[in-house]
């Protein structure tokens, strides 16, 4: 393929419309480091056909700007490896390519029927077209005058694109991966929005959160001394923390030895282990202890460390295809994770004169049991805009469904969402207590399971075709493939398409939404599984609202045919105002 450099304004435009003709246009950029913020794109490289363009950005920009914009943004596809990282750094000069088709989430997505670990652009093109690239140059320095092998590397890098594009699109097509394939490469769009825009956080608020944790930590480990021969001593760290150097509270053999001296006879120190001496004064103790350092260690001390020095806002990163479902996982920092307490929340908040929008699907994962299974009674709740955990109190209660309490409905909701997993009874047991607060004896555990499923025989002939499955693969209402780990049960067979379709259906509807929300000054900033986060002006917050909620109950009943969603949407200051 001919390779040309381009410096100028006067050199790209020969080539202009050539670009703007195809159909298929290969696109990668080399830039000075990761942060799209901070550093700066050195070339943009484009490959179609038997030509490849390399771009000098120190030189072409910023006069060519408009230029490559225009042929950035035709309707062409654009092929990209990792697009979510270039497309931030596009965003970063004022330009976004529509109609990606990304080699690495291709690769995930083909993952389950075979293919290569690894997805990087040198194991990919090993894999797929028994090519070696080397990628050893990938970190070398762009900021400087640029070698030739560095340009060698650069063009390689998207001519490889061209082929690597030809063999996943057959594959694609071949595997019926073609819906999820859509689902995900509109989704990218969204990926990048969170990575480039973050959240802002309220850092007085986050500090005052942090002494009162670190003060409550103080608390308990004289709480835990109570139960010691000897007081705990500390020393300071080089991070000025304090240490514990004796009475070692972190240490699971000194906590079990302490638990079997106070005559609590556990085989270990988990939470499971522990759970029923959870009302002895050492295990609250103890639990109010781990709390707390969690909080310290994972999130609070870490986070403010987290802000950017360029936008201060933090950055998560996001891998969009992070588990056998398909779902997103989230990190540095993993927000994900954040506590749902209001003392946690408020302090992610939107700069003045903007607003959040927080909006999160009601109960979709029954809503998808409710598709998969047919079950007529959860079918007709849901298209009478019944709540389903009253409705299931009422059956288990034998109680009208308006009599049900708050308390009451909570029993339901641990029976729910247990049940459809086909957990057995010790297992709702313990399920429901960890997760809701909720204490069921053994008894209760086995009257409620069998009234569950008397109540919804769709959900045990479901677990019933699960258990007679052969095949160690499976899929989602939209089509995507997964594999079985080894050893899978029934919770894992139920688990994996319910949790995979609602991951299908939140990455559609945020696809959707990255796509209206383009030339606006309105974005998404996060999201939680079934929760999406948006920033906007204030005086814009009822229109975006609603476009939320549009976007998210139409996505949901693309897939979701037998089975109508309803959407919830909090408009507020403050992630808390939900």
């Amino acid at each position: 393929m001919g390779t040309i450099i381009i410096k100028s304004e006067s050199e790209f435009s020969l080539y202009v419309d050539d670009i703007k003709q195809q159909r298929i246009l290969a696109v990668d950029t080399e830039t000075t480091g990761l942060d799209p913020h901070h550093h700066k794109i050195r070339l943009v490289q484009l490959a179609w056909k038997e030509m490849i363009l390399i771009i000098d950005c120190f030189s072409f920009l910023p006069k060519g700007h408009d230029l490559l914009k225009a042929v950035l943004e035709t309707p062409s596809i654009k092929i990209l490896q990792n697009a979510k990282f270039d497309l931030q750094f596009f965003m970063a000069i004022g330009m976004l390519p529509p109609n990606i088709f990304d080699t690495m989430l291709a690769a995930q997505i083909l993952a389950p029927l075979g293919g290569p670990k690894r997805f990087n652009l040198g194991e990919l093109a090993r894999y797929y077209l028994n090519d070696d690239v080397d990628k050893t140059l990938q970190k070398s320095d762009w900021s400087k005058k640029l070698t030739d092998e560095q340009l060698i590397y650069a063009g390689k890098d998207v001519e490889v694109l061209l082929r690597l594009y030809k063999v996943l699109t057959e594959l694609i097509y071949e595997r019926k991966l073609t819906d999820i394939a859509a689902i995900e490469f509109r989704c990218v769009f969204s990926v990048a929005q969170m990575e480039y825009y973050g959240i802002k956080l309220d850092t007085e608020s986050w500090t005052e959160l942090t002494k009162r944790i670190e003060d409550e930590k103080k608390e308990t480990i004289d709480q835990l001394n109570t139960f010691t021969d000897t007081p705990t001593y500390t020393q300071m760290t080089l991070w000025g923390e304090e240490e514990i150097i004796n009475n070692n509270f972190d240490s699971n053999s000194y906590v079990l030895s302490l638990l079997h001296k106070h005559d609590i006879p556990v085989e270990n120190t988990s939470k499971y282990e522990l759970s029923p001496y959870r009302k002895h004064p050492l295990v609250i103790a103890l639990t109010r202890y781990r709390t707390a350092s969690k909080m310290l260690s994972s999130f609070l001390r870490p986070m403010t460390q987290m802000l950017s020095p360029d936008t201060h806002r933090l950055h998560p990163k996001y891998g969009q295809i992070s588990a056998v479902s398909g779902r997103m996982s989230c990190y540095s920092p993993n927000i994900q994770q954040i506590p749902r307490s209001l003392a946690y929340r408020k302090c992610f908040v939107a700069p003045e004169g903007r607003m959040l929008l927080i909006a999160d699907y009601s109960q979709i994962e029954l809503r998808v049991v409710a598709q998969i299974t047919q079950d007529k009674r959860m079918l007709e709740a849901y298209r009478n805009g019944e709540d389903l955990h009253s409705l299931t109190a009422s059956f288990m209660l034998n109680k009208p469904v308006q009599e049900i309490n708050k308390e009451e409905r909570q029993y339901a909701k641990a029976v729910n969402f247990g049940l459809i997993y086909a957990m057995g009874s010790a297992g709702l047991c313990q399920y429901a207590l960890q997760s809701y607060g909720v204490e069921l004896s053994l008894e209760q555990a086995e009257k409620f399971r069998k009234l569950f499923f008397e109540a919804y025989p769709g959900v045990r002939r479901w677990h019933n075709q699960l258990n007679h499955q052969q095949s160690i693969r499976g899929q989602t209402i939209s089509g995507r493939k997964f594999m079985f780990p080894q050893g899978y049960g029934l919770p894992m067979l139920s688990n994996t398409p319910v949790q995979g379709t609602a991951a299908d259906i939140l990455k559609k509807a945020l696809g959707d939404l990255a796509y209206k929300l383009r030339g606006t000054d309105a974005y998404i900033i996060a999201t939680v599984h079934d929760e999406i986060l948006m920033e906007c002006p204030g005086k814009d917050a009822d229109y975006y609202a609603r476009m939320l909620k549009d976007t998210m109950e139409n996505a949901s009943n693309s897939i979701l045919r037998s089975v109508p969603m309803e959407v919830e949407v909090s408009i507020g200051q403050s992630w808390s105002e939900k």
